[in-house]
């Protein structure tokens, strides 16, 4: 029965991850026809800005040439038959062309409208495209974490509901650097290409303008180099696996006091010393958790962050001076909070404790501490 259960689920893994594939593919060629899109949908802009001058231009001419004929037909004994047929001529000219340029101009608008409809629309399939793939991904995970394993035990809800909340946090972890090389890198890119396509064709005809164009990108791209290493870090601190837990949430905290304008304080209580890897990424996370709270609702200017290493416990406090908020109602009724209550699940997860102090108007205090240890093999 194992055996064909197991059978079972590598060819519906096998299934899922063809699927998988295909909305990746979908989606970078939904995103590819977004850039081409965004790219023609500016040409055309500059097109229609440029055809509403030729028509404020020509129904200038048209005006005048408009008086000139009546003054013509005024005064038709002060004037030659040439001249009155010169001025005529030269009447019904201005008027076809003011009515060509018209027409171009609702042509353009028409499909300036057309263009903005299908970007829209390619946008919201890239994004249903990135919801997907999340879903997809999080199918895989839980047909991959231990389902098979869990059959075989007695405490098979225990591990089950353990396995949900691992998969919900990588998940969630997922979302939240996909989000954001989605609305960071990913954006300043599209935008690169966009304008290296632009400074192509300048090339032709004005230089100067090619090496200002140039220097801005340059500009951009080191900004987004420096996206993308801030990505590269929240997702897996370098130094939290060179040097460990300190060093890692010292340069963290250092980027977030110059990311948000919060003064951020770390103070160490006991002796330090390196614990193991899946404990120490999961303190990292913790502490990171925090301070996203921290800077997303507490108002406050200064935040102190205590790190207590004990026999058995690692302990870890987050002090700030915000505006605080009621715990009992945030606990169960998470609402904008909902990081809080992933916080505790981590730490849960571990066995370890977890307390939040809060006072209206004065401030929030987070408590955490888990084993130094890890126990049963448990492993992140």
């Amino acid at each position: 029965m194992s055996d064909q259960l197991g059978a079972i689920m590598k060819t519906t893994l096998a299934a899922i991850e063809s699927g998988k594939e295909g909305i990746f593919v979908i989606a970078e060629t939904s995103r590819t026809e977004v850039l081409r899109l965004t790219y023609e949908l500016s040409q055309l802009k500059t097109d229609i800005s440029e055809i509403i001058l030729q028509v404020e231009q020509q129904e200038k001419v048209d005006r005048r040439m408009r008086q000139s004929l009546m003054e013509v037909n005024r005064a038709h004994h002060k004037h030659t038959q040439e001249e009155m047929y010169e001025t005529y001529s030269q009447a019904k000219d201005a008027q076809v062309n003011l009515q060509l340029l018209q027409a171009n101009e609702i042509q353009l608008r028409k499909r300036r409208d057309d263009l903005e409809r299908s970007l829209r629309h390619m946008q919201s399939m890239v994004d249903r495209a990135l919801i997907l793939m999340t879903q997809v991904s999080m199918a895989i995970s839980l047909l991959q974490g231990g389902l098979a394993d869990s059959i075989q035990t007695h405490n098979h809800e225990h591990k089950m509901d353990l396995g949900l909340r691992v998969i919900r946090a990588q998940e969630e972890e997922r979302r939240r650097v996909a989000r954001e090389i989605h609305d960071g890198p990913a954006q300043t890119l599209a935008n690169i290409v966009l304008r290296l396509e632009i400074a192509e064709k300048l090339l032709e005809f004005d230089h100067t303008r090619v090496k200002a164009e140039l220097i801005d990108l340059k500009n951009l791209v080191r900004s987004n180099l420096q996206d993308i290493r801030r990505i590269i870090f929240d997702l897996r601190p370098m130094a939290l696996d060179d040097l460990g837990i300190l060093p890692a949430i010292a340069k963290y905290l250092d980027n977030f006091q110059d990311n948000y304008g919060i003064e951020c304080e770390l103070l160490i209580e006991g002796r330090e010393k390196r614990l193991p890897p899946a404990l120490e990424v999961a303190l990292f996370r913790l502490v990171q958790e925090g301070m996203t709270n921290v800077a997303k609702h507490a108002h406050s200017p200064k935040v102190i962050i205590s790190l207590i290493y004990q026999e058995e416990w690692v302990m870890a406090r987050i002090q700030d001076y915000g505006k605080g908020f009621e715990v009992s109602f945030a606990l169960t009724s998470p609402g904008e909070h909902f990081g809080l209550i992933g916080m505790r699940e981590r730490v849960e997860m571990f066995s370890g404790h977890f307390s939040i102090q809060s006072t209206i108007g004065k401030g929030t205090t987070i408590e955490l501490s888990i084993p130094s240890r890890l126990k049963g093999g448990m492993t992140t």
